[in-house]
């Protein structure tokens, strides 16, 4: 028996891309509450292009608070362990407990195809952890904070990646590398 073509489609599986920014020293923020204001005005024109290719956006409940406005008129979920499962707050906005329901899940049965996450570093970790990472776009600023938050917590298994590109975004020195998971699979040897 022939599946259909809509079957097909939703069987896909959907296309996770990570966008982060961070300094040289390594950090995507100064502490939980900080805005990304410090990235260049080419960074923001790069992100803004990935988001608009996106069906949706993840994001930590953190990360949500600080870039709400902004987020407002896109389909967004938002990571969080203060709902027991999930949450629909609007048309735009979900709240979902990826430790009580499956987000693969979800996100097919919206037919979502492509899903920009954007942080932080709890929100980056699961996708790593759970292997749902497809693609990473790192911005790296020339700028150092000293301490702060990694783009990553500890406490998984390392995983390899492919450099697809690198391109300096300005003159000030801010790079943007794009990386795949295509080309490995699973964690280093």
């Amino acid at each position: 028996m022939v599946k259909s073509c809509c079957h097909a489609i939703m069987c896909m599986k959907p296309v996770f891309v990570l966008l982060a920014v961070s300094t040289i020293d390594g950090r995507i923020a100064k502490g939980s509450a900080h805005m990304t204001d410090w990235s260049s005005k080419e960074d923001k024109v790069f992100l803004h292009k990935k988001l608009d290719e996106g069906d949706a956006v993840v994001v930590g409940n953190n990360t949500y608070k600080t870039a709400r406005g902004p987020l407002s008129r896109r389909n967004c979920i938002v990571f969080t362990r203060k709902v027991r499962g999930m949450k629909r707050e609007s048309d735009y906005l979900v709240y979902l407990n990826p430790e009580k329901t499956s987000l693969e899940k979800f996100v097919s049965s919206m037919g979502y195809r492509k899903i920009v996450v954007l942080g932080g570093a709890k929100t980056y970790s699961y996708f790593l952890e759970n292997g749902l990472v497809d693609e990473i776009f790192l911005t790296i600023e020339p700028v150092v904070f000293g301490s702060g938050i990694s783009m990553f917590e500890s406490g998984f298994k390392p995983r390899r990646f492919s450099l697809v590109s690198s391109r300096r975004l300005n003159r000030a020195g801010a790079v943007l590398l794009h990386y795949s998971s295509r080309k490995f699979s699973g964690a280093l040897q």
